[in-house]
């Protein structure tokens, strides 16, 4: 899509030889770059238009290749993954193969987040290991 139609933004043209322009992404940014001035007040709407139509765009095309409907369902799956977390979390375990259960969902779960390296999961999938090794010499 960025290749075909480009990001919604518009060119935020700054006075002064040699100055390049800023690029801005949202409404706000074009009021904080030229600030709230009268003399600015017709070039901030005429960008603040041009935004919105990019925008329009921008939204009609990820409508028409499926992007908005992934979206959507990639963001309804986060929602089913967070729901069944927090049941696996407050779910009681029943035994030791229970306990491991939870204990994999955890760690397992927690290789997924960027920040989840270091103490306390390294200590976490220790104890998943040691309590597996335990239960397989029982069995």
């Amino acid at each position: 899509m960025a290749e075909k139609i480009g990001f919604p933004r518009v060119e935020i043209p700054l006075d002064g030889p040699g100055r390049p322009s800023v690029v801005a992404t949202d409404a706000r940014q074009i009021d904080r770059v030229l600030g709230t001035a009268p003399a600015t007040r017709s070039l901030r709407r005429r960008l603040k238009r041009d935004l919105a139509a990019a925008q329009a765009r921008w939204d009609a095309e990820a409508v028409a290749v499926g992007l908005t409907s992934a979206m959507e369902r990639e963001a309804a799956a986060d929602r089913r993954v967070d729901e069944l977390l927090r049941t696996a979390s407050r779910t009681p375990a029943r035994s030791i193969p229970g306990v491991i259960a939870k204990l994999a969902i955890a760690t397992e779960w927690s290789e997924l987040e960027p920040d989840a390296d270091g103490y306390p999961w390294d200590f976490i999938r220790g104890v998943l290991a040691d309590l597996t090794a335990l239960t397989a010499k029982e069995a």
